[in-house]
C-alpha cells in the first residue's frame, strides 16, 4: 500500500509508479472499519495505491471530531498524492460541463477521475454510476 519507488530522482527521492487511485469512498468504509474494505486494502498491498487531492480533502473535511481527523491524516499519509496538471483540470471541466445536467456527475468526481484518465489506471470506487459516463476511465469496483 505504501508508496514505492519506481525510479530514483536526481535529488535523492523516488517517482512513484500509480497502479491505482482509490475513490473516497473506499476509505470511507475502511475508516468505518468495513470488514471487506479491511480485507481489500490488507491484499492489495501489492498495489501502490494513490489518492488525489480531491480525495484527502473529502476524507479530512468528513472527520467528526480532531482525533478522528488524526487518525484519517495519519492513515492517508502511506499512500502517494497525484496531482491533477493543468491538462486534468481542462479535462475535468469539459466532463462536468458535458454530463452534470445528464448524469448528476460532480466536480470532485470529475477531479479524481481526471487523474486516473491521464495516467491510465484504474479508479477503485464504490460509486460506479458516478464515474461511468466519463471516457478514457477504467473504473473498478474494489469488494
Amino acid at each position: 500500500m505504501s508508496p514505492k519507488c519506481a525510479v530514483a530522482a536526481e535529488n535523492g527521492g523516488c517517482i512513484v509508479k500509480t497502479d491505482a487511485i482509490v475513490d473516497t469512498s473506499v476509505f470511507v468504509d475502511y475508516l468505518r472499519q468495513v470488514p471487506q474494505a479491511q480485507a481489500w486494502f490488507l491484499a492489495s498491498t501489492h498495489l501502490s495505491l494513490s489518492i488525489t487531492p480531491v480525495v484527502w480533502m473529502e476524507i479530512v473535511q468528513g472527520a467528526r471530531s480532531s482525533v478522528e481527523r488524526a487518525q484519517s491524516i495519519r492513515f492517508l499519509r502511506q499512500f502517494a498524492i497525484e496531482h491533477p496538471t493543468p491538462d486534468d483540470n481542462h479535462w475535468a471541466m469539459r466532463q462536468l460541463a458535458q454530463f452534470h445536467l445528464s448524469h448528476g456527475v460532480e466536480m470532485a468526481d470529475v477531479m479524481i477521475a481526471s487523474v486516473a484518465a491521464r495516467l491510465s489506471v484504474p479508479l477503485y470506487t464504490l460509486n460506479i454510476k458516478h464515474y461511468q459516463p466519463l471516457p478514457a476511465l477504467v473504473v473498478q469496483r474494489p469488494y
